[in-house]
Protein backbone atom coordinates (compact mmCIF):
# COMPACT_ATOMS: atom_id res chain seq x y z
CA UNK A 1 0.00 0.00 0.00
CA UNK A 2 1.52 3.40 -1.00
CA UNK A 3 0.75 7.11 -0.51
CA UNK A 4 2.76 9.75 -2.42
CA UNK A 5 5.29 7.15 -3.39
CA UNK A 6 5.93 6.00 0.18
CA UNK A 7 4.71 2.82 1.86
CA UNK A 8 2.53 2.84 4.95
CA UNK A 9 4.52 1.34 7.81
CA UNK A 10 3.46 -2.29 8.47
CA UNK A 11 3.20 -1.59 12.20
CA UNK A 12 0.63 1.14 11.51
CA UNK A 13 -1.50 -1.38 9.64
CA UNK A 14 -0.94 -4.00 12.38
CA UNK A 15 -1.89 -1.48 15.09
CA UNK A 16 -5.17 -0.65 13.37
CA UNK A 17 -6.07 -4.33 12.96
CA UNK A 18 -5.20 -5.09 16.60
CA UNK A 19 -7.31 -2.16 17.80
CA UNK A 20 -10.45 -3.89 16.51
CA UNK A 21 -9.66 -7.34 17.94
CA UNK A 22 -10.45 -7.57 21.70
CA UNK A 23 -7.84 -10.26 22.31
CA UNK A 24 -5.07 -8.08 20.84
CA UNK A 25 -6.42 -4.65 21.76
CA UNK A 26 -3.91 -4.29 24.59
CA UNK A 27 -1.05 -4.56 22.06
CA UNK A 28 -2.53 -2.03 19.64
CA UNK A 29 -1.49 1.01 21.68
CA UNK A 30 2.27 0.25 22.00
CA UNK A 31 2.47 -1.04 18.42
CA UNK A 32 0.81 2.13 17.11
CA UNK A 33 3.13 4.33 19.20
CA UNK A 34 6.17 2.63 17.69
CA UNK A 35 4.69 2.99 14.21
CA UNK A 36 3.91 6.67 14.85
CA UNK A 37 7.52 7.37 15.86
CA UNK A 38 8.85 5.60 12.79
CA UNK A 39 6.48 7.26 10.32
CA UNK A 40 7.41 10.69 11.68
CA UNK A 41 11.08 9.97 11.14
CA UNK A 42 11.90 11.82 7.89
CA UNK A 43 14.87 9.58 7.24
CA UNK A 44 12.58 6.56 6.80
CA UNK A 45 10.64 5.92 3.64
CA UNK A 46 7.32 5.32 5.41
CA UNK A 47 4.05 7.10 5.88
CA UNK A 48 0.93 6.29 7.90
CA UNK A 49 0.86 8.92 10.67
CA UNK A 50 -2.89 9.36 10.28
CA UNK A 51 -3.45 5.63 10.42
CA UNK A 52 -1.36 5.41 13.62
CA UNK A 53 -3.37 8.17 15.27
CA UNK A 54 -6.61 6.49 14.22
CA UNK A 55 -5.39 3.17 15.64
CA UNK A 56 -4.46 4.84 18.93
CA UNK A 57 -7.90 6.44 19.13
CA UNK A 58 -9.73 3.19 18.39
CA UNK A 59 -7.56 1.35 20.92
CA UNK A 60 -8.35 3.85 23.67
CA UNK A 61 -12.08 3.88 22.89
CA UNK A 62 -12.26 0.08 22.75
CA UNK A 63 -10.34 -0.22 26.02
CA UNK A 64 -12.67 2.28 27.69
CA UNK A 65 -15.68 0.25 26.54
CA UNK A 66 -14.13 -2.99 27.81
CA UNK A 67 -13.21 -1.74 31.31
CA UNK A 68 -16.77 -2.04 32.74
CA UNK A 69 -16.92 -5.61 31.42
CA UNK A 70 -13.73 -6.72 33.17
CA UNK A 71 -15.32 -7.17 36.64
CA UNK A 72 -18.13 -9.20 35.07
CA UNK A 73 -15.57 -11.60 33.64
CA UNK A 74 -12.79 -11.53 36.24
CA UNK A 75 -14.68 -11.37 39.55
CA UNK A 76 -16.64 -14.62 39.04
CA UNK A 77 -13.38 -16.35 38.13
CA UNK A 78 -11.70 -14.98 41.26
CA UNK A 79 -14.69 -16.04 43.37
CA UNK A 80 -14.52 -19.55 41.93
CA UNK A 81 -10.78 -19.70 42.56
CA UNK A 82 -11.28 -18.61 46.17
CA UNK A 83 -14.08 -21.12 46.71
CA UNK A 84 -11.96 -23.90 45.22
CA UNK A 85 -9.12 -22.95 47.55
CA UNK A 86 -11.50 -22.98 50.53
CA UNK A 87 -12.88 -26.35 49.46
CA UNK A 88 -9.36 -27.82 49.38
CA UNK A 89 -8.74 -26.47 52.89
CA UNK A 90 -12.07 -27.88 54.09
CA UNK A 91 -11.14 -31.31 52.71
CA UNK A 92 -7.77 -31.10 54.44
CA UNK A 93 -9.41 -30.04 57.72
CA UNK A 94 -11.83 -32.93 57.69
CA UNK A 95 -9.10 -35.40 56.76
CA UNK A 96 -7.33 -34.34 59.94
CA UNK A 97 -10.55 -34.67 61.94
CA UNK A 98 -11.07 -38.11 60.42
CA UNK A 99 -7.60 -39.12 61.61
CA UNK A 100 -8.52 -37.86 65.09
CA UNK A 101 -11.67 -40.00 65.04
CA UNK A 102 -9.54 -43.03 64.13
CA UNK A 103 -7.18 -42.39 67.05
CA UNK A 104 -10.15 -41.99 69.36
CA UNK A 105 -11.63 -45.31 68.16
CA UNK A 106 -8.30 -47.04 68.76
CA UNK A 107 -8.23 -45.73 72.33
CA UNK A 108 -11.87 -46.54 73.10
CA UNK A 109 -12.49 -50.06 71.83
CA UNK A 110 -13.97 -48.85 68.55
CA UNK A 111 -16.61 -46.57 70.07
CA UNK A 112 -17.24 -43.10 68.67
CA UNK A 113 -17.41 -40.24 71.21
CA UNK A 114 -20.42 -39.36 73.32
CA UNK A 115 -20.74 -35.58 73.38
CA UNK A 116 -22.62 -32.56 74.63
CA UNK A 117 -24.06 -31.41 71.29
CA UNK A 118 -22.70 -31.78 67.77
CA UNK A 119 -20.18 -28.94 68.12
CA UNK A 120 -18.89 -30.41 71.37
CA UNK A 121 -16.86 -33.14 69.67
CA UNK A 122 -13.97 -30.75 69.00
CA UNK A 123 -12.86 -27.16 68.47
CA UNK A 124 -12.96 -24.16 70.78
CA UNK A 125 -15.54 -22.91 73.24
CA UNK A 126 -18.08 -20.93 71.23
CA UNK A 127 -19.45 -17.54 72.26
CA UNK A 128 -23.09 -18.70 71.92
CA UNK A 129 -23.91 -15.46 70.12
CA UNK A 130 -26.13 -14.90 67.12
CA UNK A 131 -26.35 -11.90 64.82
CA UNK A 132 -25.66 -8.47 66.36
CA UNK A 133 -24.02 -10.37 69.23
CA UNK A 134 -27.35 -11.34 70.70
CA UNK A 135 -27.14 -14.36 72.99
CA UNK A 136 -28.58 -17.55 71.56
CA UNK A 137 -31.47 -19.11 73.42
CA UNK A 138 -30.13 -21.34 76.21
CA UNK A 139 -31.75 -24.41 74.69
CA UNK A 140 -30.07 -23.77 71.31
CA UNK A 141 -26.67 -23.27 72.93
CA UNK A 142 -27.13 -26.49 74.91
CA UNK A 143 -28.40 -28.61 71.98
CA UNK A 144 -25.41 -27.69 69.83
CA UNK A 145 -22.84 -27.71 72.66
CA UNK A 146 -21.79 -24.15 71.93
CA UNK A 147 -20.21 -23.41 75.30
CA UNK A 148 -18.53 -26.75 75.94
CA UNK A 149 -14.96 -25.99 77.13
CA UNK A 150 -11.99 -26.98 75.00
CA UNK A 151 -10.87 -29.62 77.50
CA UNK A 152 -14.24 -31.41 77.32
CA UNK A 153 -14.25 -31.77 73.54
CA UNK A 154 -12.95 -35.33 73.03
CA UNK A 155 -11.20 -35.00 69.66
CA UNK A 156 -9.09 -32.07 70.84
CA UNK A 157 -6.77 -34.54 72.53
CA UNK A 158 -5.66 -35.68 69.07
CA UNK A 159 -5.43 -32.33 67.29
CA UNK A 160 -2.81 -29.73 68.16
CA UNK A 161 -4.22 -26.89 66.05
CA UNK A 162 -7.90 -26.31 66.85
CA UNK A 163 -8.26 -24.12 63.75
CA UNK A 164 -8.71 -27.46 61.98
CA UNK A 165 -12.34 -27.21 63.14
CA UNK A 166 -12.75 -23.83 61.40
CA UNK A 167 -13.98 -24.09 57.82
CA UNK A 168 -12.72 -21.18 55.67
CA UNK A 169 -16.13 -20.81 53.97
CA UNK A 170 -18.01 -20.68 57.29
CA UNK A 171 -20.53 -17.84 57.05
CA UNK A 172 -22.92 -19.35 59.54
CA UNK A 173 -26.55 -19.85 58.69
CA UNK A 174 -28.37 -22.92 59.87
CA UNK A 175 -31.69 -23.16 61.63
CA UNK A 176 -30.81 -20.45 64.14
CA UNK A 177 -29.01 -18.12 61.71
CA UNK A 178 -25.65 -17.51 63.37
CA UNK A 179 -23.02 -15.32 61.67
CA UNK A 180 -20.30 -17.96 62.06
CA UNK A 181 -20.63 -21.52 63.32
CA UNK A 182 -16.97 -21.42 64.36
CA UNK A 183 -17.46 -18.32 66.50
CA UNK A 184 -20.91 -19.22 67.82
CA UNK A 185 -20.48 -22.97 68.37
CA UNK A 186 -16.69 -23.38 68.30
CA UNK A 187 -16.91 -25.83 65.38
CA UNK A 188 -17.71 -25.44 61.66
CA UNK A 189 -18.48 -29.14 61.20
CA UNK A 190 -21.49 -31.12 62.35
CA UNK A 191 -21.61 -34.86 62.97
CA UNK A 192 -24.82 -36.89 63.19
CA UNK A 193 -25.67 -36.99 66.90
CA UNK A 194 -28.26 -38.98 68.88
CA UNK A 195 -30.88 -39.55 66.17
CA UNK A 196 -31.16 -41.03 62.69
CA UNK A 197 -32.13 -38.24 60.30
CA UNK A 198 -32.01 -37.60 56.56
CA UNK A 199 -31.33 -41.33 56.01
CA UNK A 200 -28.14 -40.99 58.10
CA UNK A 201 -27.50 -43.30 61.05
CA UNK A 202 -26.40 -41.50 64.21
CA UNK A 203 -22.67 -41.60 64.90
CA UNK A 204 -22.16 -39.79 68.20
CA UNK A 205 -24.12 -40.37 71.37
CA UNK A 206 -25.61 -37.42 73.28
CA UNK A 207 -24.60 -37.12 76.94
CA UNK A 208 -27.79 -35.35 78.00
CA UNK A 209 -29.96 -38.28 76.87
CA UNK A 210 -30.97 -41.16 79.16
CA UNK A 211 -28.02 -43.44 79.75
CA UNK A 212 -28.29 -46.67 77.81
CA UNK A 213 -30.77 -45.25 75.31
CA UNK A 214 -30.14 -45.28 71.56
CA UNK A 215 -29.65 -41.51 71.55
CA UNK A 216 -27.10 -41.67 74.36
CA UNK A 217 -25.09 -44.49 72.78
CA UNK A 218 -22.54 -43.78 70.10
CA UNK A 219 -21.86 -46.03 67.10
CA UNK A 220 -19.23 -48.73 67.29
CA UNK A 221 -16.95 -49.22 64.30
CA UNK A 222 -18.17 -52.82 64.11
CA UNK A 223 -21.45 -51.35 62.83
CA UNK A 224 -19.73 -49.80 59.81
CA UNK A 225 -20.87 -52.49 57.39
CA UNK A 226 -20.34 -50.11 54.50
CA UNK A 227 -17.89 -47.39 55.65
CA UNK A 228 -17.30 -45.94 52.17
CA UNK A 229 -20.71 -44.24 52.07
CA UNK A 230 -21.29 -43.84 55.83
CA UNK A 231 -21.58 -40.14 56.64
CA UNK A 232 -19.74 -39.15 59.81
CA UNK A 233 -19.94 -35.37 59.52
CA UNK A 234 -19.93 -32.49 57.08
CA UNK A 235 -19.76 -28.71 56.89
CA UNK A 236 -22.30 -27.43 59.40
CA UNK A 237 -25.36 -26.78 57.21
CA UNK A 238 -25.54 -30.14 55.45
CA UNK A 239 -27.78 -31.34 53.78
CA UNK A 240 -29.50 -28.05 52.88
CA UNK A 241 -29.27 -26.13 49.62
CA UNK A 242 -29.23 -22.50 48.45
CA UNK A 243 -27.69 -19.96 50.87
CA UNK A 244 -27.23 -22.69 53.48
CA UNK A 245 -24.69 -24.51 51.30
CA UNK A 246 -21.30 -22.84 51.73
CA UNK A 247 -19.96 -24.70 48.71
CA UNK A 248 -23.17 -24.75 46.70
CA UNK A 249 -23.20 -23.78 43.04
CA UNK A 250 -26.31 -22.36 41.44
CA UNK A 251 -28.21 -23.01 44.66
CA UNK A 252 -27.51 -26.74 44.88
CA UNK A 253 -26.88 -28.67 48.11
CA UNK A 254 -23.15 -29.21 47.63
CA UNK A 255 -21.40 -30.05 50.91
CA UNK A 256 -18.00 -31.39 51.93
CA UNK A 257 -18.47 -34.61 53.86
CA UNK A 258 -16.31 -36.97 55.94
CA UNK A 259 -17.08 -40.69 55.56
CA UNK A 260 -16.54 -43.78 57.72
CA UNK A 261 -13.48 -44.96 55.80
CA UNK A 262 -11.78 -41.60 56.39
CA UNK A 263 -12.14 -40.16 52.91
CA UNK A 264 -13.55 -36.67 52.36
CA UNK A 265 -15.48 -35.63 49.29
CA UNK A 266 -17.92 -33.06 47.98
CA UNK A 267 -21.43 -34.41 47.72
CA UNK A 268 -24.58 -32.87 46.25
CA UNK A 269 -27.65 -33.83 48.26
CA UNK A 270 -31.14 -33.74 46.78
CA UNK A 271 -33.01 -30.41 47.15
CA UNK A 272 -34.03 -29.30 50.63
CA UNK A 273 -37.69 -29.91 49.70
CA UNK A 274 -36.83 -33.60 49.33
CA UNK A 275 -34.52 -33.85 52.33
CA UNK A 276 -37.08 -32.40 54.74
CA UNK A 277 -39.46 -35.19 53.71
CA UNK A 278 -36.74 -37.63 54.78
CA UNK A 279 -36.26 -36.04 58.20
CA UNK A 280 -37.04 -39.27 60.09
CA UNK A 281 -37.93 -41.76 57.34
CA UNK A 282 -36.82 -43.78 55.40
CA UNK A 283 -34.48 -45.49 57.85
CA UNK A 284 -30.73 -45.46 57.11
CA UNK A 285 -29.75 -48.10 54.57
CA UNK A 286 -26.07 -49.01 54.05
CA UNK A 287 -26.92 -50.05 50.50
CA UNK A 288 -28.29 -46.60 49.62
CA UNK A 289 -26.12 -43.78 48.23
CA UNK A 290 -25.38 -42.64 51.79
CA UNK A 291 -26.42 -43.72 55.26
Amino acid sequence: MEISGKKIHPLAIAGMIMAFIPLFNCFAFPVSIIALVRTRNNELEYKGTGLCIAALSVSLITSALMIPLIPLVVLPELADAKRNSWAMQSVENQHSIGAAYTQYLNDNDGWYPVVYGAAGVGGKQGNAMGHERRALAEVVSRIYGAEIPIAERPLNKYISNLEIFHDPADVGGGAYSVPSCWESFGNSYQAQVADDMFRVKRVLGEKTEKKGSYAATSMNESELVNPVNKIIQGDWNWPYDREEAWYGRNGNANHIMLYGDGHVDQFVFPPTTTMTNWFLKPAPDPNYTWW
